[in-house]
């Protein structure tokens, strides 16, 4: 063995020849440490703005679709600089829109209300939507033992199932043998389907345009009954003689008078759901016919029934016949 005092190895380290002693272990794992830090310090790139957090490319790339999401709040600047597809969070400020967060983002309007299934006609202060930096619905999967074939056939329509596989297994980098396999996502997952764009099917508010709503979902006095009661809608007061129009596309269940709402129109949806519009002037539609969302004029604006001067009183029922705030599904289903 090396003599210590030439500077060699101590005696110590005869006994696991060949070894690196308990001294020098501890040294070396320390200097690792701090050459890791090292690493995730130079994330941060010096040609960034600050408006870009000051973070590089480099250190969001690690937030792949198929892992968590990156930071709460990420840098727009970064997401463009970024290759790979990526998701986050975001939540919304005052004065952005659907259409500047897109451009943000480097994506397009649609990807981003179809990923969210929201149209975005109202942007509330505050809410927080999925953004991401590609083109298509980012899609999560929220079942079990949901495989890429399953996601593939139902997403499909009218392209070739093979090319489409081949697309999705590339974008989201999936393994090769994904594609010979019966690939199956985990719960949470989120697989980006390229080019796919969602019918949201959202409601709408039933004019071409509106200035204020009178009376809001809720308790409220009643003009005529004197008398505090709850409002299953929201009246718009609009000039007698306004169109009204389907918020969502359906079939007419209901035409005709009804009691205090005066002369009214109902329309179902396909997933059960109803619109009532009351208090009409005139009624354009019979029951049974099929209305399309914003096309079709289902009456006029009027002061039929129980009404104390010409609006509208629009609501939404679910399913279950629960009474909703019409005003908290504008953009949504």
């Amino acid at each position: 063995m090396m003599d210590v005092r030439k500077g060699k190895f101590p005696d110590s380290s005869r006994v696991f020849p060949g070894t690196i002693s308990g001294v020098r272990w501890k040294l070396l794992a320390g200097l690792g440490g701090l050459l890791c830090m090292a690493v995730l310090s130079s994330a941060v790139a010096p040609g960034l703005s600050p408006a870009a957090g000051g973070i590089s490319p480099v250190y969001y790339s690690r937030f792949s679709v198929l892992t968590s999401p990156g930071p709460e709040t990420p840098s727009p600047e970064a997401f463009r600089l970024i290759p790979r597809l990526i998701h986050a969070n975001h939540k919304l400020t005052r004065g952005e829109t659907v259409r500047t967060l897109a451009s943000a983002y480097g994506t397009d309007v649609r990807s981003l209300q179809s990923t969210n299934a929201n149209d975005f006609v109202f942007m509330r202060y505050g809410l927080s939507i999925r953004v991401h930096n590609g083109i298509g619905l980012l899609y999560e999967v929220t079942g079990v033992n949901e495989t890429l074939n399953g996601i593939a056939s139902r997403y499909a329509v009218g392209r070739d199932l093979k090319a489409f596989k081949e697309e999705i297994v590339q974008e989201n980098e999936l393994p090769p043998s994904a594609l010979l396999t019966g690939y199956t996502f985990k719960k949470g997952d989120r697989v980006h389907l390229p080019g796919v764009y969602l019918d949201l099917d959202t409601y709408r508010l039933p004019f071409r345009s509106f200035s204020r709503i009178s009376s809001r979902f809720g308790m409220r006095y009643h003009p005529i009954l004197k008398r505090r009661i709850f409002h299953q809608g929201c009246d718009i007061p609009m000039p007698i003689g306004t169109p009204v129009y389907p918020s969502r596309s359906g079939r007419v269940v209901f035409s005709g008078w009804k009691g205090g709402y005066g002369n009214t129109v109902e329309v179902r949806h396909k997933d059960g759901s109803l619109c009532r519009y009351g208090h009409l002037s005139h009624i354009y539609v019979k029951a049974g016919q099929t209305v399309q969302r914003m096309k079709t004029r289902l009456g006029k604006v009027g002061s039929s029934g129980m009404s104390t001067g010409p609006h509208l009183h629009f609501e939404i029922i679910t399913p279950s016949g629960k009474a909703v705030n019409p005003l908290s599904k504008i953009g949504k289903r």
